[in-house]
């Protein structure tokens, strides 16, 4: 799995990708919430206020085309840290061996 840190400035963690067919985001941090928003604007306009899935500390959200529809899949995804500079990891499969 890949590892990054977050901040409080929204950025952009899944890029959109027609053959993504599943992935997971786990927030590694004890205390620190992280949140996540499927988005198409340039801007992430992801916040504590507006955002589509909020991870707990040391939760994760894992989601398939077989159960939850390409969409969600392929689109883009950005975070934002609820405080400081929590870590998360993310992993994701896709229909094409590279």
């Amino acid at each position: 799995m890949a590892t990054r840190t977050l901040s409080t400035t929204a950025e952009e963690v899944l890029p959109r990708n027609r053959l993504r067919k599943s992935w997971v985001i786990q927030n590694e941090d004890a205390s620190i919430s992280v949140f996540l928003k499927q988005e198409r604007v340039a801007t992430p306009t992801v916040s504590s206020t507006d955002h589509d899935h909020a991870l707990a500390a040391g939760s994760s959200l894992a989601l398939s085309t077989l159960v939850d529809g390409a969409e969600q899949i392929e689109d883009r995804w950005t975070a934002v840290a609820a405080s400081g500079t929590p870590r998360i990891s993310f992993f994701q499969t896709e229909t094409v061996v590279r």
